[in-house]
């Protein structure tokens, strides 16, 4: 696995591009999407996000907990509130610090994966790139993520369970449900990229004064009757009585 700092950088400006020709620049842009690409969705780092937020569900859950002890007004039920706040700290302030570097790492590489793709299109060159299976890995366990955490909170809100359980169950279910939309956010951009390359080109239809259809531009192909000199008979005399 390539290391961020190694990761190829966004294209050059037009002005800058060393390629001579148009197979340099597809042979550079494999390499950079294939790199980059491979660290977007990486399994690993998928695991990272869901490993993150089942810490941060249960630091929510250890915080909940916390705060109801300190309400109840009994001096072990304050330690214990004390010390569950702690550890609360301890669980979701680093699992959030982690998921928002990663998120701004993921917007960056993103944001290098689509300007490289938008400076041509290979389809031949897709296999280089392509993370199908890296993909699927987001995707699936994101859509049962999302589905749980929905899930979780609509449970939390029609259900007759106590106002102590409603705040974790629905916080857990919040946190679940944000996890799998992030996931499921970088599959579907990588699948747009796919899509976008295996879109077959528009053959030219013609511009304006190109002689196209619909343009409305004249056929040169054809002799205009508003020309007098095109050869064009109409029938008329020039003094605009029928000729014989």
């Amino acid at each position: 696995m390539t290391p961020p700092n190694e990761l190829p950088p966004p294209p050059p400006a037009p002005d800058e591009r060393p390629w001579k020709d148009r197979a340099g620049l597809l042979d550079e842009r494999a390499r950079a999407m294939g790199a980059l690409a491979r660290w977007y969705l990486a399994p690993h780092r998928a695991l990272l996000l869901w490993l993150s937020a089942l810490v941060f569900a249960l630091g929510w859950s250890l915080a909940v907990s916390g705060f109801q002890f300190l309400v109840k007004g009994e001096i072990i039920e304050h330690v214990l509130g004390v010390i569950f706040l702690g550890l609360a700290l301890g669980a979701t302030v680093p699992s959030s610090l982690g998921v928002v570097s990663g998120i701004r790492r993921d917007v960056f590489v993103g944001a290098c994966l689509r300007d490289w793709a938008e400076l041509e299109r290979d389809p031949q060159s897709l296999p280089h790139w392509r993370v199908s299976g890296g993909a699927l890995l987001w995707l699936g366990p994101s859509i049962v993520l999302t589905c749980l955490g929905l899930a979780l909170g609509g449970f939390a809100v029609v259900s007759d369970v106590g106002t102590e359980s409603v705040g974790t169950v629905a916080g857990i279910g919040l946190v679940f449900a944000a996890a799998g939309a992030l996931g499921m956010a970088k599959a579907i951009d990588y699948y747009r990229l796919v899509r976008r390359e295996l879109r077959p080109l528009r053959p030219d239809t013609g511009g304006p004064g190109t002689g196209g259809p619909g343009t409305g531009a004249p056929d040169a192909r054809r002799p205009d009757a508003r020309r007098p000199d095109s050869g064009y008979d109409d029938g008329l005399s020039d003094d605009g009585f029928c000729s014989d």
